[in-house]
């Protein structure tokens, strides 16, 4: 086992020099994206059904909020016009996390328990760079674009034309929700290193961030800190709505970057505490 802590890529990476590192990981997850393509184009019936399971979802996840907003015009200052607007913020950030994050945290388990771990500890690149972003799903951009279709609707139909300031906020805070949910999903699959299995963690993280389809002030003030600093899925939905509407200003914008880097961190040092401890799977 320490020959494989020798050789793997988060130990002794073989260009010291940071730039040219970051360079290669870059060109690296280009060719992984390519593959993925190549992949998608042989099994089209994929796609199709892909695309047809995230509209059907989103189709349920939308059904309440109608129902809802059929016995009233406004719920906590929120419009039927603002909620759809993010609920398409939030397919597209889960759209995202699908296509990207989810095909390789979903196999975390695995690499761990039938020693595939041991073989990407071999390779001349950061293990967590390659289990978090190797697999990519391309079918799952599908539910990126119908999102983005839906926050256009949903703008249209509440009569707000953000500036073009509002929509960087509104990008970064979704761009920072975004790797706020990865920290904490990465750190719940990284527990594998102690337990059997992490899959009952995995679903309670796909239970919680369930509740980005509603905005933030429809819960309990408790729950409310608890989804923006524990389970930051506020970032990733209710933020970057309030920021194309013009009402909300930077300081979540500096806060979520804040987290963000605190997030990766701690995920980072957590990465590195499990791979002390890992014990090769085909010893």
């Amino acid at each position: 086992m320490s020959e494989l802590r020798t050789y793997a890529g988060d130990r002794a990476p073989l260009d010291r020099n940071r730039l040219h590192k970051q360079w290669r990981h870059l060109r690296l997850w280009r060719r992984f994206l390519a593959q993925a393509v190549v992949r998608e184009t042989h099994y089209r019936a994929h796609f199709v059904t892909t695309l047809l399971v995230g509209l059907v979802q989103f189709g349920l996840g939308i059904v309440p909020v109608l129902l809802l907003f059929g016995f009233t015009g406004q719920l906590h200052g929120w419009s039927r016009a603002e909620v759809i607007t993010l609920a398409g913020m939030y397919q597209i950030v889960t759209g995202l996390m699908a296509a990207f994050i989810a095909p390789n945290l979903n196999r975390m388990t695995s690499y761990l328990t039938e020693g595939e771990l041991d073989v990407v500890l071999l390779r001349p690149v950061s293990s967590q760079f390659y289990l978090t972003l190797r697999w990519i799903n391309v079918a799952e951009l599908s539910n990126v674009v119908s999102g983005l279709a839906v926050v256009v609707i949903g703008l249209v139909q509440s009569g707000a034309t953000p500036d073009p300031l509002e929509v960087v906020q509104a990008l970064a805070l979704a761009a920072c929700g975004l790797v706020l949910l990865t920290a904490v999903w990465s750190a719940m699959s990284f527990l594998a290193f102690w337990l059997q299995s992490v899959g009952p963690i995995g679903s309670i993280y796909l239970n919680l961030v369930e509740a980005g389809r509603y905005p933030l002030v429809f819960f309990p003030v408790p729950v409310r800190g608890f989804l923006t600093f524990v389970f930051p899925v506020a970032f990733a939905s209710t933020f970057p709505v309030q920021a194309l509407g013009g009402d909300l200003g930077w300081w979540p914008v500096g806060g979520g970057a804040g987290l963000a880097v605190v997030a990766l961190t701690l995920v980072r040092l957590l990465w590195r505490r499990g791979l002390r401890s890992y014990a090769s799977a085909s010893s």
